[in-house]
């Protein structure tokens, strides 16, 4: 419902901007330092303490002008978000398949009084986990304005994004465990255990270090389409009679859940962009 919403307000706005002077419309292209996160307020397991990360923001801009004070803004920008994880985390069932069959695992654990191991009962490791996602983002704002050579101006609207791609690119050694203190670890049987021999060392012994280093695709894993809102302020230098630069800041917050499955959590995508840009008017 929301999604159809925000769609039929996009086409609104077009609309709009369709009944107003070709004469008055500015033209521009805007590139952009952003910070992206993810942030979850469910406290789920799988999307917890992740930390900012950086991207980049690059666009073209269509500027319709109202008024002196107010103008519609759209956009097609190409954004950069994600978040960074490290220390000890889930391993999902999925991944286990790198290092054997779940239900062998499960079976070695029922032997030890242990287990099972599933999604919601993941084992852990220690590593470096990044998640990068790429969308194709429509804003559309409404803009306030303020001057002449130089003009102050704020901004804010919803906007509507489309996942391109996404990834899951982690790094590292570590035992695994079966709980997120890292204190029991898992264990298979000795292939060294001889019960005759004393000297051959214990039944059972920690699976040794793994390595986690992948980049694994993760866009079917999440919903394509994402929706939300984007608020911001900057400063405009007219620097001819048809030409302008501009320095702007903006926050983007995200209203739709990342996941397609809750079990992997509740996660929202937003970001703090710095861009700088230009605008030519239209005759």
């Amino acid at each position: 419902m929301k999604s159809t919403t925000s769609l039929k307000l996009l086409l609104l706005t077009f609309f709009l901007m369709g009944e107003l002077s070709y004469a008055q419309v500015k033209i521009g292209a805007k590139v952009g330092y952003s910070v992206g996160r993810i942030t979850d307020n469910s406290d789920n397991i799988y999307t917890e303490d992740y930390k900012s990360t950086s991207g980049v923001d690059v666009g073209i801009m269509f500027e319709f002008p109202v008024s002196d004070l107010f103008s519609l803004q759209t956009e097609i920008l190409y954004t950069q978000r994600g978040g960074d994880r490290t220390g000890m985390q889930p391993i999902p069932t999925a991944a286990l398949e790198d290092f054997g069959s779940v239900d062998q695992l499960n079976y070695m654990l029922s032997l030890q009084g242990k287990g099972p191991v599933d999604d919601l009962n993941p084992m852990y490791a220690d590593f470096n986990n990044i998640s990068n996602l790429n969308y194709i983002e429509i804003p559309i704002m409404g803009k306030l304005g303020w001057g002449e050579t130089w003009r102050f101006y704020v901004e804010a609207g919803p906007y509507i994004g489309f996942l391109v791609n996404a990834s899951q690119n982690t790094s590292g050694t570590s035992l695994i465990t079966l709980d997120a203190a890292g204190q029991d670890p898992l264990i298979v049987a000795n292939p060294n255990y001889d019960p005759s021999n004393p000297s051959s060392g214990p039944l059972w012994v920690p699976v040794p270090p793994q390595s986690f280093d992948a980049e694994t695709d993760t866009k079917d894993e999440l919903n394509t389409l994402n929706f939300g809102f984007h608020a911001g302020t900057g400063l405009i230098r007219k620097i001819a009679d048809k030409h302008e630069v501009f320095v702007g800041f903006r926050g983007s917050w995200g209203a739709k859940s990342l996941q397609k499955d809750e079990v992997f959590g509740d996660s929202h995508v937003g970001g703090l962009i710095f861009s700088l840009g230009y605008m030519f008017t239209l005759e």
